[in-house]
């Protein structure tokens, strides 16, 4: 479980997450574009691990924060290392960390207009990870985006909630024509609710590591997306 206690590094980067990220890189042999432009006068960078040839199927996590105060351990510290496991295990997946979802979804935007071009190949369908650091099997799915093929995919394989959540990257990414799903595992409450409490937690000192598990972080990428990636 080596990759998944490497959140720990991430969460303690807390002023220069993509150098943190690019050493991980390095140090798994990963090979990675570092997509930099300016935006508002704010250098921003997508880092692309790319993947297969032809019909390409994504997961995109973005590396930015809000508070750099913060461990920033389940939004989103921990997608970003569980899409990297997920390349170590699904290498013709195509990862895409951007920047600037915090500031409504700018890497999000560059991301979608590349792709208008090709420049990543055909993108099938791209799953946003979001919150990815507790929960495990268990997990919702943003509505909205739901009722695509991916959706569907989901559907046919897991168990799970359709909720209307906070913005995320797949917003912008089904505005550019993308068939975008966002999934957030949870655990669930006595009654068999998921807990939502970790949203509340977002932004905040509380994200921190001890309110995250690298068991359920590789239970969840595993169990649930390497089953994703594999099929459909």
């Amino acid at each position: 479980m080596p990759i998944y206690h490497r959140i720990a590094d991430l969460c303690a980067a807390r002023t220069d997450r993509v150098h943190c990220i690019v050493q991980l890189l390095q140090e798994l042999r990963i090979p990675h574009v570092v997509d930099t432009w300016e935006e508002h006068g704010v250098q921003r960078r997508n880092i692309v691990l790319p993947g297969a040839p032809g019909k390409v199927r994504a997961v995109v996590a973005h590396h930015d924060v809000v508070n750099p105060a913060s461990d920033n351990a389940n939004d989103n510290s921990a997608s970003v290392i569980n899409a990297i496991a997920l390349k170590l295990l699904r290498p013709e997946v195509l990862v895409v960390l951007t920047d600037g979802e915090e500031g409504g979804g700018l890497g999000a935007e560059r991301f979608g207009r590349q792709c208008g071009t090709g420049q990543w190949g055909t993108i099938a369908w791209a799953l946003n990870l979001e919150l990815t650091g507790r929960g495990g099997m268990d997990f919702l799915i943003g509505q909205d985006g739901a009722k695509g093929p991916l959706g569907d995919h989901i559907a046919r394989l897991f168990p799970h909630e359709r909720v209307r959540v906070p913005f995320n990257d797949s917003v912008v990414l089904r505005q550019w024509g993308i068939d975008a799903v966002v999934i957030n595992p949870l655990p669930r409450l006595p009654d068999g609710l998921l807990d939502r409490s970790a949203w509340g937690r977002c932004h905040t000192a509380a994200d921190s590591l001890a309110t995250i598990a690298v068991e359920d972080m590789r239970t969840f990428t595993e169990g649930v997306l390497v089953p994703l990636f594999a099929t459909g």
